[in-house]
């Protein structure tokens, strides 16, 4: 197993790889093209949202098939919410990533510099170089709340303020449809 520092890189393995970061999180991951945009909404997943062509989230663990990816997606980026709405990132234990094989083999580990007033943070992604699969780790804070982080992926988020505070966004449907109800006890907009 690998102990990876931030914009370290690995190899992955063909097939599928499962990430997984324990504690107080929300995992959330945007499937993107070369541009870094997702093509639609379906490619952001999140706990309201939880699977989307080759990416499929249960709990605090993501797995990523990059064979099972829509066509011409290239780029997978995992990122952490604290759970309880916005709270910073900085007055829970400090994320952990954890990265194994289809089989359960550890691949790699990753533990962040400990964020400070961010309330998401990009943790790693999962990304097609050449004809192969690499992991990054990035470790980058973002002050913009979950709103934000899928508003800068190119995901059309109806404006809530709780959003803002780094609760998952409501995704804008078709015009007129409803959006993607927010966590339990909260309103969207």
């Amino acid at each position: 197993m690998s102990d990876l520092v931030p914009g370290g890189n690995l190899p992955l393995p063909g097939g599928a790889v499962t990430v997984r970061v324990p504690g107080p999180f929300d995992v959330s991951a945007l499937i993107t093209d070369d541009g870094g945009k997702v093509r639609d909404d379906a490619d952001f997943v999140f706990y309201n949202q939880p699977a989307a062509p080759g990416a499929r989230l249960s709990g605090d663990t993501l797995t990523v098939d990059p064979p099972s990816l829509r066509p011409g997606a290239t780029r997978v980026t995992v990122a952490v919410s604290a759970a309880e709405p916005g709270t910073p990132l900085s007055a829970l234990p400090a994320p952990v990533l954890r990265v194994a094989d289809a089989g359960g083999r550890p691949l790699a580990r990753f533990a962040p510099p400990r964020p400070r007033q961010e309330t998401v943070l990009l943790l790693a992604e999962v990304y097609r170089r050449g004809t192969g699969w690499k992991l990054r780790a990035l470790g980058q804070g973002y002050a913009d709340g979950l709103a934000g982080l899928a508003r800068d992926f190119g995901v059309d988020v109806e404006d809530d303020g709780a959003a803002a505070g780094g609760t998952a966004p409501a995704v804008a449907g078709p015009p007129g449809a409803p959006g993607v109800p927010g966590p339990p006890g909260t309103v969207a907009a």
